[in-house]
């Protein structure tokens, strides 16, 4: 079991710091292209990003597998505690956020990206985007915070047993 809450300690780290880092290139991908001179920069970026979301969302994907594991065995082996029980219900929220995200957001958003592309893309179209976008975004701060508290959870120290 060690060796399982290890790799479980490490996909919780490796979500929560990829989480962080999705944010940060998203940012700076945007504001580089408004800058570059590229023509429809947000465009181009928004290309970018809706490919490393993508494969993003294979990193989240193995990293939830790897905490679903890691309760799955701890379930089978011991009784579980009002903590257990808080924990489960944390890597379970996270894990139906990012269900949502990649089978509703993501491909909308990939679908959004050649319609926004056309230098001709009417208001409606970048309106709607916009709305959707917004969705996106709660979503993923929501998903951030229950990866913090799963992994704020995980480096409490154990209990004792008596």
């Amino acid at each position: 079991m060690n060796v399982i809450r290890a790799l479980a300690h490490t996909a919780a780290g490796i979500w929560l710091g990829g989480i962080i880092v999705i944010a940060i290139v998203a940012q700076t991908t945007f504001s580089e292209m408004r800058n570059s001179g590229v023509e429809r920069p947000n465009a181009v970026a928004g290309q970018v990003m809706a490919r490393n979301f993508g494969r993003f969302n294979v990193v989240q994907i193995s990293c939830a597998a790897a905490l679903l594991l890691w309760q799955g065995a701890a379930l089978a082996h011991r009784r579980q505690g009002p903590r257990d029980w808080f924990r489960i219900s944390l890597i379970v929220l996270a894990t139906g956020l990012l269900a949502y995200h990649v089978a509703l957001l993501t491909p909308k958003i990939v679908d959004f990206q050649p319609l926004l592309a056309r230098p001709d893309a009417e208001e409606a179209i970048r309106a709607a985007f916009q709305e959707f976008h917004r969705t996106a975004v709660r979503v993923s701060q929501a998903l951030l915070v229950v990866v913090a508290a799963i992994t704020i959870e995980m480096a409490l120290p154990l209990a004792r047993r008596a």
